[in-house]
């Protein structure tokens, strides 16, 4: 189970990176046994809930997973093969940037943002701000497990 505190916190991130990158869709996932949890959302198109799950392999985020490299993308359409990915096929969405969120040295999920339009190249700023946001939630995950932040059943 993911602390309230956490996500409360993912939450402030994303609306941040959602304003700072100019992308309507942030996202701060959890991946584990080949499965995508959203963990908080912001939304304009309201398609997706914090919570929901999906098959890894039907995620953008598999490919960061996979590498364990920051992946950004401005035009998917423009990447070949990535118009028969799953969700492009089911939500054509085009801009697409995100970075691994590690824990334990394995990578725990992704901070991403992604856009259904097309846009310019991400700086490198804007690179480093989505990195930051993964490095601030891996320091947030290794603090919950911290024994005097751990809550006792």
């Amino acid at each position: 189970m993911i602390p309230t505190q956490l996500i409360e916190s993912c939450q402030i991130l994303v609306n941040e990176g959602i304003e700072q990158l100019k992308m309507p869709i942030g996202i701060v996932s959890h991946i584990y046994n080949d499965w995508y949890e959203i963990v908080t959302i912001n939304s304009e198109i309201g398609e997706f809930i914090g919570g929901a799950l999906f098959p890894l392999s039907s995620t953008y985020c598999r490919d960061v997973f996979r590498s364990q490299k920051t992946l950004a993308i401005t035009e998917i359409d423009g990447v070949p093969g990535m118009k028969r990915h799953p969700l492009y096929v089911s939500l054509p969405l085009e801009a697409y940037i995100s970075a691994p969120i590690r824990h334990n040295n394995e990578v725990w999920g992704t901070v991403n943002f992604t856009s259904p339009k097309y846009r310019n190249a991400f700086s490198k700023e804007e690179i480093q701000l989505v990195e930051g946001y993964a490095d601030r939630i891996s320091q947030w995950l290794a603090d919950i497990d911290q024994p005097e932040n751990r809550q006792t059943a």
